[in-house]
């Protein structure tokens, strides 16, 4: 499943998914889980402390995090956007090596981890053990299109909905400031404006974005570094 139609076929897929009433939210809490993991994993890294990591109906999340000191609140408010923005990126990268069995340990692992240490709401656990059970189903009983099918998706979901997120709180840095979610929240801590960290959100959001695109496109991420580099 390395070729650019491929792909291409799955992210139509992807697109009409994301209006159906269900399934649509359903899979638009995969971004939702790596943004919110991407906090909790800087809370812990700047020497913080994870309180609870819910997920909502409305593909929404929160995490509620202590700290000891300024800096490590400003890193973990920092890093949910980047965290499934670039984790999309190297997702997309691992599907175009082939390593469906790989990909699906390391999602497992960080759902269970997030289920057993984080999650503390009902919705969150409900769709965390869904995910694995469905997956280990597909898996265990051999039906190797869809588990590779399944775990594609999942891959283009996360390059999609990361892409898209960020040009939400973009908008809302500047349309709503006092109601942009992350960017709000930085603009309260560090005085620097909110549409100042929308911005940051787009512009990173979109970096990883495009290299997920020129991945897909055939490009090997040493190649889209050394273009980078050139500017």
């Amino acid at each position: 499943m390395t070729d650019l139609f491929d792909f291409l076929i799955i992210f139509f897929i992807v697109a009409i998914i994301s209006y159906l009433p269900v399934a649509g939210p359903y899979f638009k809490l995969f971004n939702t889980m790596i943004h919110e993991s991407g906090h909790a994993f800087a809370a812990v890294l700047t020497g913080g402390r994870v309180t609870s990591v819910s997920l909502f109906r409305n593909t929404g999340g929160l995490t509620i995090t202590r700290h000891r000191g300024w800096g490590g609140k400003v890193v973990t408010l920092l890093a949910g956007y980047p965290a499934a923005s670039a984790i999309s990126a190297v997702y997309i990268f691992a599907l175009t090596q082939q390593w469906y069995d790989y990909l699906a340990l390391g999602l497992g692992a960080l759902l269970i981890y997030n289920l057993l240490f984080w999650v503390r709401n009902v919705l969150g656990w409900l769709w965390g053990l869904s995910v694995c059970g469905a997956l280990y189903f597909i898996y265990t009983n051999q039906y190797e299109n869809w588990f590779e099918y399944s775990i594609a998706i999942i891959g283009a979901v996360l390059l999609i909905q990361a892409f898209i997120s960020c040009w939400i709180i973009f908008m809302l840095s500047i349309k709503a400031n006092g109601q942009a979610g992350d960017a709000s929240a930085l603009a309260e801590v560090t005085k620097v404006p909110a549409p100042f960290w929308g911005f940051f959100f787009l512009f990173q959001g979109t970096f990883f974005f495009g290299c997920g695109v020129f991945i897909l496109a055939g490009y090997d991420p040493g190649s889209i570094m050394e273009f980078l580099w050139l500017f």
